[in-house]
Formats: C-alpha cells, structure tokens, sequence
C-alpha cells in the first residue's frame, strides 16, 4: 500500500543508542507496506541507523557489530586509564561499525539515495561547555520524565542547532563525523569539535527530530519511531505543516542501557521485539498511508 504520488514519505528515527535496534526490527516487519522513502531525518542512534537503513547494508551491519559485542567484554576499561588510553570503547566500536557499513557500495547507495537529515547541537560560542550542557540534560531528563515526544520549540539557553544532509557529505569520513557529533556524550565519547563549535548530542535538542526534515517533507506522510514509550496518539496526527505524522513506539520501556556496547544478546533480543511489536503496528501504519492528507482533494 503506498501513498499517492507526489504526497511524499518521510521516517524519522528517534535517538535512542543500542535502543534503535528495536526501530530497526520494526521497519524490518513493516517494509512491504511502505512507499519509497522521500526523506530520512535521524539524530544520535537514530542518525546511525538511518545511514545503516540506505545502506541497504542492514543484515551484514547487524552482523558486523554483533559479532564487535561479543569481542567486547564490558562497557569501561579502568586499565586503560593507567596507560593513558581512553576507558570507554565505545567511539571506535562505533567508527569500525560505520566504516563497515559504508564499504561495497554502501557510501555511494546513500548518496543516490533519499536524503538522511541529521541533527547536531552544539553549544554556542563564548558558553561554559559543563555548565551549559548539564542544563541542556536536565531539560531533556524533565521533558522525557514527563513523557514528551519532541524538544522544547525554544532551543536550551546556550544551544544551537544544525541540520546536515547525507548527500552533501563530501567522504566517507565527513558522514561518518557527521554520526558522532549527533551522539556526542561527554566522557563516553570524546568531545567533538568542528568550526570553532563543540558539538553534544542532538537529542538534547530534539529526540524525534521532526524538524530536521524540509518544509515539503512534513507537509507529507512522516512515520516516526521512538525508542522509549511516550505521551503520543495511536491514530495519524494533522502536523502544523498540514502534514499526517504517526508515532510508533515501544509497548514498555525497553530493557536496555543506550550505551551497552556489551551484550550482543540483547541487541538481538531489542531486534526481535521489534519485528514482533512492528507486525502488532501493522494496521497504524496502513492508516497513515490510506488517510488523505489534510487539505488535499478527496
């Protein structure tokens, strides 16, 4: 079932860390409903599993950083700081796995394919990096606490925002940077800068980023994926943008830490019951692609 030509399709991949595998199963289990995608927009997880999505490299990528989980016995490494290396592997566990998936042909399919909109925040220039970013953190906690979906429309005092795209990427190496300054976090990864600006992870300025799509994208059908259950409608939603937009998300809280680098049974586990739970949201979605889009011609 696919949606009228020329209405347009985008999938928005909320932030989530390893959480994202479960997204990642549910767009396994509804693919065969789904138009061609118009336009992707992703931050953090949800930025690196979009690129694994155009890939089209997802079961040799899932394979690949199963199998680096497995040869990574925990999450922090204390001996590593007596040698003056860095405790935490996860930064370049995450830059193997990104190299990987833009091998055989994987860079060039994303950049003939549907662009992927991937928010970054940074803090402004001139602002205290700890004292800006705690800030940034705690209104992120207090709005997902409380069940919200989206960031505030205001951006944290201090932050700024961005929006790259994956066509635009000069090299592999350019996306790739791209993915890690969308999950940047203080500590586990190392603080990343680029044109005088220190970038942090864009979900603290917008977990779903809906608003990294272009005008015309939300003025279409947008599917959204959540990683953690929220305060959201079961049915299509009219978008200021006159839009239709759909959130799926998890029945519970996933079991899951974003971080863990280490538990390659439970990514498969997260796989898994995505694909279940997507096969559940079936019809949602066939309700998103059969409504009219609000103003069009009945």
């Amino acid at each position: 079932m696919a949606a009228a030509t020329g209405e347009g399709f985008s999938i928005v991949l909320a932030g989530g860390g390893i959480k994202t595998f479960w997204s990642m199963g549910v767009l396994r289990s509804i693919a065969d409903l789904l138009p061609p995608v118009d336009h992707y927009a992703g931050v953090s997880g949800g930025a690196v599993m979009a690129v694994v999505q155009v890939s089209e490299r997802v079961d040799a990528s899932l394979d690949f950083f199963v199998a680096a989980t497995r040869q990574n016995q925990r999450n922090f490494y204390p001996g590593a700081l007596l040698r003056g290396g860095r405790p935490f592997p996860h930064e370049a566990m995450l830059r193997r796995t990104m190299d990987f998936v833009l091998e055989d042909g994987g860079f060039e399919r994303i950049q003939a394919g549907p662009p992927i909109h991937i928010l970054l925040s940074y803090i402004a220039a001139g602002r205290s990096p700890w004292r800006t970013g705690l800030s940034a953190f705690r209104t992120f906690e207090r709005r997902s606490r409380a069940g919200w979906a989206h960031g505030p429309a205001k951006l944290p005092p201090g932050m700024g925002m961005q929006v790259v795209s994956s066509v635009t990427a000069g090299s592999r190496e350019q996306l790739v940077d791209w993915t890690l300054m969308s999950s940047s976090t203080p500590l586990v990864t190392r603080p990343q800068f680029q044109g005088g600006r220190r970038y942090v992870d864009g979900a603290l300025v917008d977990n779903v980023p809906v608003r990294a799509l272009p005008n015309a994208a939300r003025a279409g059908r947008v599917l959204a994926l959540l990683t953690s259950p929220r305060k959201v409608a079961r049915r299509p939603l009219r978008t200021v943008d006159g839009g239709l937009i759909l959130y799926l998300h998890p029945a519970e809280e996933l079991p899951a830490s974003l971080w863990d680098y280490a538990s390659p049974d439970r990514l498969l586990d997260l796989w898994a019951q995505g694909q279940r739970e997507g096969r559940a949201l079936r019809p949602r979605v066939e309700a998103l692609l059969a409504a009219p889009l609000p103003g069009a011609p009945s």
